[in-house]
C-alpha cells in the first residue's frame, strides 16, 4: 500500500497534466460505452424480432386527429381482438396505461400485454401463464405488490421477471422491463379501456396476417374514427431502421475510439517524461533496497491515478444502475483494465531498462 501511495504522489505533484488527461479519459469511456450500449441494445432487439420477421408481421405508423383522441368504434376494437384471440395478433399498452391514476399497480410503471402468442414468441422472457397474470420487474422484487386492478378485475402479481428481462417493441426499441409491472391482460379487457388507453393499444397491434384484405379492414375501421395507420412490414422496414441506427452508432463509436486513442498517446508520452524525472529517486531507492517489485508498484500507483481510478468510477456508477447501459459499461471497464495492465507492463519495462533494476 506504501508503494501504491507513493504512485499516487507522483500523480498528485503533477496534478493539472494528469486531472485533465484522466478526465479526458474518463469523458471518453463514458460516451463509449453509452455508444456501445446502444450498439448492443439494437443488436438485441434484431434477435428479439426473428421470429416476427419470419412471419412478416406487420406493425402500424399512426397519425392521430389535431387537438383531441381518436374515437375508434367497439366493431374495430373487436375485429382486433378476434385476430389475438385466433394468434393471428397481439398488441401492448406502454405509455398510457393509468395515466388519470396516480395509485394505478401502486404507481408503478405498467406494460399491458394482450395475447396468447407472446410466451411463444418472446420465450427469453419468460411471461407469466396463463393469462390473466401479472409479474413484477427484477428492481421491484422488494416491493410488496400482490395484486393489481385492471379493468374491474384483480389480476395477481405470480413472479418476478428475470433480471434485465426486455420486451421487443417492434415499434421502437428493446423495452427493459426492471423497473415495470408486466400485466397479460385477457382480450375482452380491449373495449373496456380508456379512450386513450384504447388508442395506444390500437396503434400498438402487430399483425400476422399479412393478406391486404384483413389489413385493409383493419385501418379503414380506425380511420373512421380518426386513427390514421399507416402499415409496415416488420422483415422490411426494421433491417433498415437497424443499419441506420448502427450507422449512427458506429460513427460515435469510432469517433470515441481515436479521441480515446489521441488521450492514451499524450499520457504515454508525459508518463515516460514522468518516468525519465523520477530515475533519480528509483536509483536511490534501489540502492536503499526496494526491489523490481516496489518499484512496478509504485509506478502502478501512478498510472491507476490516472487510468483507472475515475474512468472506472464512473463506469461503475453505470453498472450498478443498472438499465441498457450498464452492459455497454462493463465491456468499456474491462477494455481499461486491460489498457492500464498494457501500459503498466510497458512502463516497468522501461523503467527496468532504463535503470538496470534488479
Amino acid at each position: 500500500m506504501r508503494e501504491l501511495w507513493n504512485g499516487f504522489i507522483i500523480a498528485l505533484r503533477r496534478w493539472p497534466t494528469m486531472l485533465a488527461l484522466t478526465g479526458m479519459i474518463a469523458v471518453a469511456c463514458i460516451v463509449l460505452s453509452l455508444a456501445l450500449s446502444d450498439v448492443l441494445s439494437q443488436v438485441a432487439v434484431l434477435r428479439g424480432g426473428k421470429q416476427l420477421r419470419e412471419r412478416h408481421a406487420v406493425i402500424f405508423t399512426p397519425y392521430y386527429p389535431h387537438g383531441t383522441h381518436s374515437s375508434v368504434g367497439d366493431d374495430t376494437v373487436q375485429y382486433l381482438a378476434d385476430m389475438i384471440d385466433r394468434q393471428e395478433a397481439y398488441t401492448v399498452i406502454v405509455n398510457n396505461m393509468g395515466i388519470d391514476d396516480p395509485d394505478f399497480a401502486e404507481g408503478q410503471t405498467v406494460l399491458v400485454l394482450f395475447g396468447n402468442v407472446l410466451p411463444e414468441l418472446f420465450p427469453e422472457i419468460q411471461l407469466c401463464d396463463p393469462a390473466p397474470c401479472a409479474m413484477r420487474g427484477a428492481k421491484l422484487a422488494d416491493q410488496n405488490i400482490a395484486s393489481v386492478s385492471f379493468a374491474g378485475e384483480d389480476i395477481s402479481v405470480v413472479k418476478t421477471l428475470p433480471v434485465g428481462a426486455t420486451f421487443f417493441d417492434p415499434n421502437a426499441a428493446g423495452l427493459p422491463l426492471d423497473h415495470r409491472i408486466v400485466i397479460r391482460a385477457p382480450t375482452k379487457a380491449l373495449r373496456l379501456l380508456q379512450p386513450i388507453e384504447r388508442e395506444e393499444a390500437l396503434t400498438r397491434a402487430v399483425i400476422f396476417n399479412r393478406a391486404c384484405e384483413v389489413v385493409d379492414a383493419y385501418v379503414s375501421g380506425c380511420a373512421q374514427g380518426e386513427l390514421f395507420l399507416v402499415p409496415h412490414d416488420v422483415a422490411t422496414d426494421q433491417p433498415q431502421r437497424f443499419r441506420e441506427l448502427m450507422m449512427a452508432s458506429a460513427m460515435y463509436i469510432v469517433g470515441m475510439l481515436g479521441f480515446l486513442t489521441l488521450v492514451l498517446a499524450a499520457f504515454i508520452s508525459s508518463a515516460r517524461l514522468t518516468m525519465r524525472q523520477e530515475n533519480r529517486t528509483f536509483k536511490i531507492r534501489e540502492m536503499c533496497g526496494a526491489t523490481a517489485m516496489h518499484i512496478s508498484l509504485q509506478i502502478g500507483g501512478f498510472l491507476a491515478t490516472v487510468v483507472l481510478v475515475l474512468p472506472i468510477a464512473l463506469l461503475s456508477l453505470l453498472v450498478l444502475i443498472g438499465g441498457p447501459f450498464a452492459v455497454g459499461a462493463l465491456w468499456v471497464m474491462l477494455a481499461v483494465v486491460f489498457t492500464f495492465i498494457f501500459l503498466w507492463f510497458m512502463s516497468v519495462r522501461n523503467v527496468r531498462n532504463q535503470d538496470q533494476i534488479r
